[in-house]
């Protein structure tokens, strides 16, 4: 339907050349004219689908193991030159390629997810060891993001629609914890107006939280914790984020100025529903702004509870997605710029030589 919408103008223009160009335009042309654009038009509506739904979600496992591993030279130059004769009055150049280094060294780190990345080098052929690698150890979180095909978020309306709330608390919605940072290392406590006990602490339970659980469980668990903040906010930000990604688990606390827990609501997408009440009421219970029993919590139901839903049951939405404004004026701009070009190039050139068979006939 969005490919027929962005044809039209083309379309129409067409059919213009084809009534009023004359001899000139004859059926050929128009035909011509006609596939070339519904190529073009296709090509232009796929890119919009896959803007529109392309997205990131974060894996997460464990480093299983580093190694040094020598390889070919990346550094080359080009060397021992030489002019030779190609014929009478032509000569050329040919020259050799040369390496500085016989051989290069990569400090190489693998993950539990099958991931493979480099620590920079010291020096230019890297024989040095960088202390970087040295620090690494075996069996630490390691996260890195993948790109998947979202299709909630091609169509954000058909599921979370809460009129006013973003714009209510426009300024409160944080942005979405996705940086990975130092190689495979990623922060996932977001606090919106709240102060926390050694935040650090909270960072490092939850890496190593989805280090164990990441691969096994396909999550990636958050935490947010706001302060004194109406229950309508989770909706707010669950539109802000679009229900997080597919492997997400959010855990959302909102707390009073004495650290006591107001209400809790949970983010994710799983085919498990009681894993959303367990994990709420069982924080509820907790009464408080509790780090180890808040982790071990949230580390037990995910454990037992959690079954990641997969996007492929979404996919039914892929019908409901639809060009932003800006992309349908780039299209129909677009269109008619390229319909109106081709149409005065097919007019103004015989490609078809028929001017000059209906001077022969």
């Amino acid at each position: 339907m969005i490919l027929l919408v962005m044809l039209l103008i083309p379309v129409l223009v067409d059919l213009g050349f084809l009534i009023f160009g004359g001899k000139q335009f004859s059926i050929k042309k128009f035909l011509v004219e006609l596939g070339v654009q519904t190529a073009v038009m296709a090509i232009i509506a796929y890119g919009i689908s896959w803007q529109n739904t392309s997205d990131t979600e974060v894996w997460n496992g464990k480093v299983s193991k580093k190694a040094r591993e020598v390889v070919s030279c990346e550094h080359s130059y080009t060397c021992n030159c030489v002019t030779v004769s190609c014929g009478k009055d032509c000569s050329t150049t040919i020259c050799q390629t040369c390496y500085e280094h016989s051989y290069d060294v990569d400090w190489a780190v693998y993950s539990s997810i099958g991931s493979r990345l480099t620590i920079d080098r010291v020096s230019r052929q890297g024989v040095a060891k960088p202390s970087r690698w040295d620090a690494v150890e075996i069996g630490e979180s390691f996260s890195e993001t993948h790109g998947y095909t979202n299709y909630i978020k091609g169509s954000p309306d058909t599921l979370f629609r809460h009129q006013g709330l973003t714009e209510r608390f426009k300024d409160k919605l944080p942005g979405y914890p996705r940086q990975v940072y130092d190689y495979y290392k990623l922060d996932r406590l977001v606090t919106v107006g709240a102060a926390v006990d050694d935040p650090k602490q909270w960072n490092l339970d939850l890496m190593n939280l989805n280090a164990e659980l990441g691969h096994w469980k396909q999550v990636n668990a958050i935490v947010v914790v706001t302060k004194n903040q109406p229950d309508e906010y989770f909706y707010a930000l669950e539109q802000h984020w679009i229900g997080g990604k597919k492997n997400d688990v959010v855990l959302v606390i909102d707390i009073d100025d004495a650290n006591k827990i107001d209400w809790v609501n949970i983010m994710g997408w799983t085919d498990n529903k009681i894993f959303q009440v367990a994990l709420r009421d069982e924080i509820q219970q907790i009464g408080v702004l509790n780090r180890d029993l808040i982790m071990k919590s949230l580390h037990d139901n995910i454990a037992h509870n959690f079954l990641r839903k997969p996007m492929k049951d979404f996919e039914y939405l892929s019908g409901m997605i639809k060009p932003t404004t800006g992309q349908w004026i780039f299209a129909m701009v677009f269109g008619l710029i390229l319909s109106v070009g081709m149409g005065i190039f097919l007019e103004k050139n015989d490609i078809f030589d028929e001017e000059t068979k209906r001077r022969y006939r």
